[in-house]
Order: structure tokens, then sequence, then C-alpha cells
């Protein structure tokens, strides 16, 4: 054989002329951090400054699980995580879903970034290797110990990382703090949280399109179990409480409370539509509003987005009866808005600033959209 044909055929089986002809490196940090910080992607949860949040989600800048190679990233990016973790010498409780939304390309574009973001200096990743483990990996989602027994700790990382014995009980009854998890419910984007509050009310807030979905009391928090992340979000959360408050959508509107409440095993009930209905009106703000990712506010999770120029907060929390929650949103630079609430017939709303409508509208001023506050209660919770 021609020895320059051999060099040629060598250099395409080793991947040198894919690498040669790739990326500029810059471009690839560029694309991965646009994915990263995107709607319903990471930044929900680690946070632009990849810290994550104390206590519950771990932080990916400085963190030793992307040491040693990327194929433990790669992994629980394909697979999810969950159980408890010790990153760096700090302990998390906050469990992983699997990342369905992104193609090999994409993913590796985010863990090149990752890798590479906040102060980390860790090889770029390569769709071809996301794509290897997609198709060898099990389809299990894996727990620290799991993960670690196939991808092993160098020692001089396994004493500060690993896994340890929960303090609380896993079966959530009576709710003391806020909980909070990241995982696929029935009528949201697969980029939902659910959240539990003291007084045993509970919620969903969906990140993939910044709005609150529906309420709930009665029947329990989700089931903690993680079988529901191992199949692309089927099936979905199961929940049995019954919401009293629902924020209907153009796909959705004529959906019961009931068939709402009940898993569905087989075909998610999905609204990723970034409907055009979305709740709250800021003239002059085109386009759909764009996650920023959330904070703990005493343990309850203030939500921020941008819509056009603006940005929105909003922090979710109890009302001092703990009868039901309250909804309380900034809107900066303030300005005249109005906010779509849904009139239900097992709920009250109440808001303190603005001009309410029978139709469910909020009409706010400037003054009035600097800081408001709207109280969701179960009607019979009023009585």
């Amino acid at each position: 054989m021609n020895p320059h044909l051999s060099f040629f055929l060598f250099l395409i089986s080793s991947g040198v002329c894919s690498s040669l002809s790739a990326e500029s490196r810059d471009e690839i940090l560029r694309k991965g951090k646009e994915l990263y910080n995107g709607a319903g992607s990471c930044v929900a949860c680690h946070m632009a400054d990849g810290k994550g949040q104390k206590g519950n989600i771990p932080p990916l800048a400085g963190s030793d699980w992307l040491k040693e190679g990327s194929d433990r990233s790669i992994a629980i990016s394909l697979r999810g995580l969950a159980g408890p973790i010790q990153v760096n010498g700090k302990k998390y409780y906050a469990a992983m879903p699997p990342q369905l939304l992104f193609d090999d390309e994409k993913l590796a574009y985010i863990l090149s970034y990752v890798n590479n973001a906040w102060g980390n200096q860790e090889d770029l990743v390569r769709k071809e290797q996301v794509a290897k483990a997609r198709r060898e990996l099990s389809q299990d989602v894996f727990t620290p110990q799991t993960l670690l027994k196939k991808f092993p700790f160098d020692k001089k990382y396994s004493k500060k990382n690993g896994t340890f014995t929960p303090t609380f009980d896993d079966t959530l009854t009576e709710i003391t703090k806020p909980v909070i998890y990241r995982t696929f419910m029935p009528g949201a984007s697969p980029a939902a949280f659910a959240v539990a509050l003291p007084g045993n009310h509970y919620f969903c807030w969906d990140a993939g399109e910044c709005r609150l979905r529906y309420v709930w009391t009665k029947g329990g928090f989700i089931k903690s179990n993680q079988a529901h992340w191992s199949s692309n979000g089927k099936p979905v959360a199961e929940f049995n409480g019954t919401p009293y408050y629902r924020a209907h959508t153009t796909l959705l509107k004529d959906e019961t409370f009931d068939e709402l409440s009940k898993t569905n095993m087989q075909k998610p009930i999905y609204d990723t539509s970034q409907a055009e209905d979305f709740p709250l009106k800021i003239e002059g703000a085109k386009g759909t509003p764009s996650f920023l990712g959330y904070q703990l506010v005493e343990g309850y999770p203030k939500f921020r987005y941008s819509l056009g120029k603006h940005t929105i907060t909003e922090l979710i929390g109890m009302n001092d009866k703990k009868t039901g929650i309250v909804r309380t949103f900034t809107i900066s630079p303030p300005t005249e808005a109005v906010l779509q609430l849904t009139p239900s017939a097992f709920a009250s709303i109440n808001c303190d600033q603005g001009k309410s409508k029978p139709d469910g509208k909020l009409l706010l001023s400037a003054k009035d959209s600097s800081h408001f506050s709207v109280l969701i209660t179960p009607v019979e919770e009023t009585n």
C-alpha cells in the first residue's frame, strides 16, 4: 500500500483528521457556555458561577468529581445521579436527573465548558466520547457507590468525595423545612422543580417556561424514588394529592385536576409549548422568558428569569398561618404589567398590590410591579 495513503488512513482512524478540522477551542467553549446558561438548562441548579446551592446542589467549580478524565461526568449527565453525595468534603442531598434534552454534540459542548470554566482546567470532551458512553452504559440511574465502583477516584481525592449515610428519613411526611427536587413532573416541561413547604403544601414550578404550574396539599409530596428518571421521563413523578390551584395554558386548559394528579405511565403530560399565553405581560417585552437560576432565601426558592430588558424574581413560601402559598414578585426595572392568574373554585386568590379583575388579570402600575405578592389558599383552608 502507498505509504502516504497508509498514513492518511491512520489519521482518520485515530481521529486526528477530525480534530484538525474541528472548531476552535474558543468556539467550543462559547457554545458550551451558551447551552449551559440556556433556559431550563444546567444553570437552573448549578448557577452561573458553578457554585451550586449549599447543602442541596453540589458545585461544579473546582469539583474533584471532574478530575481524572471525563468518564465520570459523562456518565452522570447521561444517566443521572441519585443519593447523598460528598463533594470536596461537603455534603449534598439533591439528586440529578439525566440530561435528556441534549444530543451527543451539545452535551460535549456543555461538559467541555464545565471542564474549563470557573478555574477548572480539564480536557475538552468530544461527541464521540459521549456517543460511546450512551451506547455502553447501563440504563440504570447511578448512585455515588455504583458510579465510583465503575469510575473510582485516585486515593488523593477519595477521602473528600463519595457518599454518606443521611441523617434524616427519606420518607417525607411532615414537612418542617422546604424540600426541593429537580425532576420530571406531569403537566410541565422536563425542566421542572417539585417543592415541598412547611405546612404540607407542595408546588410544581417549571424552569423551562418560567412559570408556576400547580399547587396541591394533602395526599403527600412526590415519591422520592428515581424510577421515573430512567426512561426519558416516562413515567413522570407520582404524587397522590389533588391540585387546588392550576395555572392553565393553551395546550392544557381543558385538563381536569383529577387527570393531572394521576401519574401517566405511558405518555408524560408535558407542556413544552413556550406558549404565547405567558402569564406575565409587559409592554414592549417580546419573545419568551429566559431562566436565570434560583437562590435559596431561608430555604425557600427564589426563581429568577428575564423577559425583554426586565428581570423578574418570584419567591414562593408559606403565609404566616401556613394555610397557603405566597408568591412574592419583583420586576426590575419596574414597569406597568399584567399578571394573568387562574380563577379557581378550589382556591382563594388575594393580591396586596394592583387591581384584580374577575377574569384573573392583575393590573400593575410601575410602582406596584417593583414588589407585590399573591396569596393562594385552598378554599377549605379559608373557612
